[in-house]
């Protein structure tokens, strides 16, 4: 594999990982209630953490979106 066709790779992971988050993003905030009926019953949380969770959660999810995504893609691109 040479290093266009993994900077290529890079690219799309991070752009298919940024979609999947913005969706999530945007679904907690319009539909706030159901997300988190849902989580409440699916992860049998209370209704004081299911908030704080489902934000560790996306912190986390952009973490390691930058981590293992962004961050590579960036190298081979300052590389090249």
């Amino acid at each position: 594999m040479d290093i266009e066709t993994l900077g290529r790779f890079f690219f799309w992971c991070m752009l298919i990982n940024s979609g999947v988050y913005a969706v999530t993003a945007l679904a907690v905030l319009v539909l706030r209630d159901f997300v988190c009926r849902v989580n409440m019953k699916m992860f049998s949380l209370d209704e004081q953490t299911v908030p704080e969770s489902i934000q560790r959660y996306l912190a986390t999810y952009k973490l390691l979106i930058t981590a293992f995504n962004f961050a590579p893609w960036l190298a081979i691109l300052i590389i090249n």
